[in-house]
């Protein structure tokens, strides 16, 4: 996301994120297929698909304002529909979720947080040694895009790698837009530091994606470009069930209930109107499970069925 460091503020996570999920949830019926487990109060989240162990890691999370995630829209009227939802309206406050599958062979993580470069963040690395996970014990680390709360975790207060023994993935388009002149003119300065100083040291294990593939058993890259110029989404899949880490594809569930609502932060917003209803539809089809980063309320996943002309995100019931 751009422009917006000096913009936020504090909003205390006990806000959106203080209900405990300990027991095991009804996600639309679909608990004879995807078992989920709760502890650490709010901050992690267990569950399965198919085969496949996964945990929902809240790395902190930010206060953003309204202007910001509907540029497009008459505040009032944002004002109204954040109340009918029963959500605060001064502000728009987003966890920042992240995923760890653990497969037969390997133990992923998508998307590192922010670490320490965004305030009120950096708690993936203890959150995941509550569940007994050591960071290094990851193995693969698939970056959906460079932005500071997706990268801004890679490298400790040393500068080396957190996650030691990890080899990463990242499309190649997004790796050179970051590592261009032209980011200058499509981005700030310190979102463009960010990505270099975080990136730039862990070069020698990057793989560069081109083309969309299964880079491991049950694992596959879907190019959902626009946000940024690289940005990706993850797909897992095991005994015929999936779940679609979406990253960024949109920030909020109200993008998906009013598809032409827009936030500033989409650097190529033509390309990411193509990839948001590309991703979305795709999901509905699919019955599958859906992360987003930023959905509320943590743990950040439900499901997704098609409304009108957009989507309707339900969250996963307590």
């Amino acid at each position: 996301m751009k422009n917006t460091i000096n913009r936020r503020t504090f909003l205390k996570l006990g806000a959106l994120t203080s209900t405990s999920f300990f027991t095991s949830r009804d996600l639309l019926g679909m608990n004879n297929f995807y078992q989920f487990e709760s502890d650490n109060k709010g901050e992690l989240y267990q569950f399965k698909v198919g085969d496949f162990e996964c945990f929902c890691i809240n790395d902190g999370g930010l206060d953003y304002k309204l202007e910001h995630f509907f540029k497009n829209v008459p505040k009032e009227q944002v004002e109204k529909v954040l109340s009918e939802h029963n959500l605060p309206i001064d502000s728009i406050y987003t966890p920042y979720t992240h995923l760890i599958v653990r497969t037969k062979k390997h133990l992923i993580l998508v998307d590192m947080g922010a670490g320490k470069v965004l305030p009120n963040n950096g708690k993936l690395p203890q959150t995941m040694r509550s569940a007994g996970i050591e960071p290094a014990d990851i193995d693969t680390i698939i970056i959906t895009h460079a932005h500071p709360d997706h990268i801004g975790g890679t490298l400790n207060d040393e500068g080396k790698p957190i996650y030691s023994n990890a080899h990463y993935y990242i499309w190649k388009g997004e790796w050179d837009f970051w590592f261009s002149d032209t980011a200058f003119e499509k981005t700030n300065e310190f979102f463009i530091n960010t990505a270099r100083e975080q990136l730039n040291p862990i070069k020698d294990r990057m793989n560069f994606l081109e083309k969309e593939s299964e880079i491991l058993p049950g694992v596959s890259i879907i190019a959902a470009h626009g946000h940024t110029p690289g940005h990706i989404v993850v797909s897992f899949s095991s005994n015929s069930k999936q779940l679609y880490y979406i990253g960024d594809t949109v920030l909020y569930p109200l993008h998906l209930e009013y598809p032409n609502w827009l936030p500033i932060y989409d650097i190529i917003p033509e390309k990411a109107e193509i990839s948001k209803r590309k991703i979305f539809d795709l999901v509905a089809d699919n019955n599958a499970l859906v992360i987003g980063q930023h959905f509320v309320p943590f743990p950040s996943i439900g499901s997704v069925t098609r409304k009108e002309n957009g989507w309707l995100f339900q969250p996963i019931k307590k």
